[in-house]
Parts: C-alpha cells; sequence; structure tokens
C-alpha cells in the first residue's frame, strides 16, 4: 500500500470511529468509504471494502468488495464480490472491442465518435451502488453479483453462486448462473411475512420478542392475535 494510500485509510479509519463507532464494528483493515451509512448494530469483516447503506443488524464478512445498499438483519458471508462493467459481445455488435463503441479511450484512442452503449451497471447510477440486498437475507461465501440486481427480502443466496438476475423475496437460489431451488416458506407464509415486516419493529420489542423467532407457528399466532402487529 503506497504511502498515500495509507495516510487516507488511516483517516478513514478515524473518520469512522469518531462518527459512526457507536453503529458499526470494524477492524483497521477494513475499507469504508466516507459516503456510508450505518443504522446500527453493524460489523465489517477483515479486509473488506464497502460503500453503501447498511440497516440494523446487518453484516458483511471478510475479504469483501462491495458497494451494495443492504437492509435490516441480513448477513453476508467471505470473499464477495461485483461485477459493474459491461461489455457487449453478441449481435448487433460486430466486434468486442471498445474502439467501436466507447469513448473511455481505453487505450488512449478510440474511433467512436459518440458512446454506443451503456458500459457500467448499478442499482443506483447517481451514488454508484452496484446492488441492493433487502431485509433477513443470508448471502454465502464466493459470490458474485452483476451490477444493477435486487435481492428480495428473506432471500438466501447459496455459497459461489454467480448471481445475474433480480431475487424474488424469500426466494433460494445457487449455481453458475443463479437460478431458483425452491423457497424459504410456502406462499401464504411468505405473504404474511412481507405483511408483519418484523425488521421494521424496534430493538425493545425485538429483544422482548426474541424467543417468537424460534417457531413460525408461535410466530404467526402473536400476529394473528395481535392483529397484525399491533404493539402490545
Amino acid at each position: 500500500m503506497r504511502l498515500q494510500s495509507r495516510f487516507r485509510h488511516f483517516i478513514l479509519y478515524i473518520y469512522h470511529k469518531w462518527n459512526n463507532g457507536n453503529k458499526v464494528k470494524f477492524p483497521f483493515s477494513a475499507c469504508m468509504s466516507h459516503r456510508c451509512k450505518f443504522e446500527g448494530m453493524n460489523a465489517i469483516g477483515n479486509k473488506s471494502d464497502y460503500y453503501g447503506s447498511m440497516g440494523r443488524g446487518s453484516y458483511i464478512s471478510s475479504d469483501c468488495h462491495i458497494s451494495a445498499d443492504i437492509g435490516r438483519f441480513s448477513s453476508l458471508g467471505n470473499r464477495i464480490s461485483q461485477i459493474v462493467e459491461s461489455h457487449p459481445y453478441k449481435e448487433p455488435f460486430v466486434s468486442t472491442s471498445p474502439f467501436f463503441f466507447s469513448t473511455k479511450k481505453q487505450t488512449g484512442i478510440t474511433f467512436a465518435i459518440k458512446q454506443i452503449t451503456e458500459e457500467y451497471r448499478f442499482y443506483d447510477k447517481e451514488r454508484e451502488i452496484a446492488f441492493r440486498i433487502g431485509n433477513d437475507c443470508w448471502i454465502g461465501n464466493d459470490i458474485c453479483f452483476i451490477g444493477g440486481i435486487q435481492v428480495g427480502d428473506g432471500a438466501v443466496v447459496l455459497s459461489r453462486a454467480i448471481v445475474t438476475k433480480d431475487v424474488p423475496p424469500y426466494a433460494i437460489v445457487g449455481g453458475i448462473p443463479a437460478k431458483i431451488i425452491g423457497y424459504r416458506y410456502d406462499k401464504e407464509t411468505i405473504d404474511f411475512l412481507l405483511k408483519v415486516q418484523w425488521w421494521n419493529k424496534d430493538v425493545k420489542w425485538l429483544k422482548k420478542h426474541w424467543e417468537l423467532f424460534s417457531d413460525m407457528s408461535i410466530f404467526k399466532d402473536y400476529f394473528r392475535k395481535d392483529k397484525m402487529g399491533k404493539e402490545e
């Protein structure tokens, strides 16, 4: 790491310790943009680079290199990466060379006098956020996300998947490219959970009712008796 990079890294470390130290736990080896936002009870793993917003209770593990908006209570594993670059290689394009569709001059020269194709895919172009993870998601190890996608609430992405399309709520996806191999629950239960949105409950309620989360039938009974989430 160059001296200038080390100094910048040190400044960012101090910045986040001062401004977000009560919201996110992270080691010195982690690197976070000054534009990151944390809701609290968050963690960034060893040697991870992160830029985005992170909801309450979510964390990313070690060696991740991502820009993503992450909902509440989502768990991201190790070595998660992203690909935002887009390169044409099928019809109607004749060549794969950017000389013919890009004005960015990758080699210092281009034949194109205007940009023909969009070279970067983002979920949020203005902020350059690559993708979005919903609430209560579990993202395994060694996963690559293609820029622009969204992972729905409650979804699971199995280890070593390459995710090229949006993932529906509570779907379980895996493989290369990732495909739906099932759902965590039946449709009635999924609709119920999406209506309840338990992740929007305050911390006091979650601490008081933590045991409900170990049994779906008891969880459902509580909310049905309580008229779909009315506070006790």
